[in-house]
């Protein structure tokens, strides 16, 4: 078996070779969409799924996407190509409601020991 099919049954491989996606992943953004543009369209959308569908790679997925059509996003994505599409073409602000939302979720907490009140057994 290949180091590009050597992935387990519940991983997707990456669908570009590895030195490329990690020359992807740690370039700054205008130098990923210029790596991104010079892969095959179809290729530039998988490599978008594959990103996109990493919480840590989103970002990532969002600026290939950009690189993209919608129709060969919804080829490579299904119905969520629609989803990608239209956060791709402003990655910044999709970024930001993103952290936003994070940050606002983070404010929420647990109750303490302190705060519970006792039930009376009867």
């Amino acid at each position: 078996m290949s180091p590009a099919q050597s992935h387990s049954l519940n991983e997707t491989a990456i669908p570009v070779p590895e030195n490329l996606f990690g020359q992807l992943a740690e370039a700054e953004p205008i130098d990923a969409i210029e790596i991104a543009k010079q892969l095959p369209l179809e290729n530039r959308a998988r490599l978008a799924a594959f990103c996109y569908a990493r919480r840590h790679l989103n970002h990532l997925g969002l600026l290939i996407a950009s690189t993209c059509d919608r129709m060969t996003l919804r080829r490579a994505m299904g119905t969520a190509g629609e989803v990608v599409f239209k956060q791709s073409r402003d990655v910044e602000k999709t970024l930001a409601a993103e952290r936003g939302k994070n940050s606002a979720a983070s404010k929420i907490t647990l109750a303490t020991a302190a705060n519970v009140v006792p039930l009376n057994r009867i």
